[in-house]
């Protein structure tokens, strides 16, 4: 199969091929409704090294701390009804899914589920958790499809891979359409996208580079690919615009180029692209550039509209390794983390500025964020530290040390999400 064909196909392991009657069952299920607790229970901060740090934000005290068994847990999603906890282990050797029992603080389960998992998200509907792995098995890149109510492994998706000697990682950052029959996920050993659908079967299409990250308006689906590596004269972000109305006929209506500051066109390591996500009315997306693992200088954030896919804005936001954008629950403003400094700009999204810049002064690599109680927590990797800042005055209210060392603080998160920056109107239709 050639990289320009899409091609539709249906593969399920061996392994799992007996559970697709159960998958079958559970898809048709009744939904479960969301509880009270979703969003509005604690900070749970993720650590590398294997914790997972209970916050308080009543109080913003340290609850307690776990041990998953696992290690490499940066990335993890809550239930819909946030009574469940999943925690990828994400480290060289690792294999598992932890699941947390979010309301009696302690570790329910462990499940097997491929090399080296990388991020559970969650389905619109808040059944099934979609899982893939960073690492390969068999030479092909598995997604594992979990029972939110569980955290149970209930069918396997084995896609393959032609470039089975890639370096790095297979696949990063998946998402679900809104209607929650397609998810989406990037090859990046082969420079591909990967539709699948709840039966397991999948259509895979052509990318220009790696495909790092999906967001969704209805079956419109935009994709930030990475300029791939070596990077040439003329490397640049692209966003790819796929019409998937029929996935097995999915047509790319648009490519969107950013541009780059100076500094970034100094240095093509600074050039990749990273994180892209639409506002919560759905009418504008911004994206930013964070540059190459080799240079993680990126500064350039842009601002697109979603019908006409015309760029709006185009700003150098004065932080290194900008890589997310994420919005607070009002709407109104998008802090943009990073991978690389200590500040956090914040963006007013309709004067379309920045408009404050919050310094932790310490550590660094300040690349997630979460909303409860009225205060937004963000993680300070470098520093082993959650800070809490006031949204009212953008200003660091209080420091919670997660660990004495380690430099190994990652995601924080208190609510069900669809795309990890926006969890107001998660999935816009």
């Amino acid at each position: 199969m050639t990289e320009s064909t899409n091609a539709t196909m249906l593969h399920l392991s061996r392994r799992q091929a007996l559970l697709a009657a159960g998958f079958a069952t559970l898809a048709l299920a009744a939904p479960r409704p969301a509880g009270a607790r979703a969003g509005s229970g604690p900070v749970f901060a993720l650590r590398g090294d294997g914790k997972v740090v209970v916050i308080d934000p009543a109080s913003d005290t340290i609850l307690r701390t776990l041990e998953t068994g696992g290690k490499g847990g940066t990335l993890g999603s809550l239930s819909k009804d946030g009574r469940l906890l999943f925690v990828a282990n994400n480290a060289a050797g690792q294999r598992t899914v932890t699941v947390v029992d979010a309301e009696k603080l302690d570790v329910a389960a462990q499940f097997e589920t491929g090399n080296r998992p990388k991020h559970p998200v969650l389905s619109p509907d808040g059944r099934l958790l979609a899982l893939n792995h960073s690492g390969l098995d068999d030479g092909r890149l598995r997604i594992a499809f979990l029972d939110a109510a569980t955290g149970k492994p209930v069918r396997t998706v084995e896609l393959p891979v032609e470039n089975t000697a890639g370096q790095g990682d297979a696949s990063m950052h998946g998402s679900w359409s809104p209607d929650g029959e397609l998810f989406a996920i990037g090859s990046y050993f082969d420079n591909a996208i990967f539709l699948l659908r709840r039966d397991g079967s999948f259509t895979k299409l052509a990318a220009s580079g790696n495909p790092h990250y999906f967001d969704w308006y209805g079956r419109e689906m935009w994709v930030v690919v990475e300029a791939p590596e070596p990077k040439a004269e003329g490397a640049a972000t692209q966003i790819q615009v796929w019409n998937v109305a029929d996935p097995a006929s999915a047509r790319l209506e648009a490519t969107l180029v950013m541009g780059r500051t100076a500094k970034e066109s100094e240095l093509l390591d600074r050039i990749e692209g990273h994180h892209g996500v639409f506002t919560q009315d759905g009418r504008h997306y911004v994206v930013c550039n964070r540059g190459s693992g080799k240079a993680l200088e990126g500064t350039s954030v842009e601002i697109w509209e979603r019908t006409t896919r015309r760029r709006l804005a185009a700003l150098d936001c004065g932080a290194a390794g900008v890589g997310h954008a994420y919005l607070t629950p009002d709407g109104r403003f998008a802090v943009l983390t990073q991978y690389n400094d200590t500040k956090l700009p914040v963006l007013d999204l309709a004067a379309m500025k920045v408009v404050a810049t919050i310094d932790a002064g310490q550590g660094g690599h300040l690349g997630h964020a979460a909303f409860a109680a009225g205060k937004m927590y963000v993680n300070n990797r470098k520093a082993d530290e959650v800070l809490v800042i006031d949204p009212t005055s953008w200003t660091i209210a209080k420091r919670i040390a997660t660990a004495a060392g380690g430099q190994a603080q990652a995601m924080v998160l208190a609510a069900p999400y669809g795309v990890f920056e926006r969890v107001v109107n998660p999935y816009l239709a």
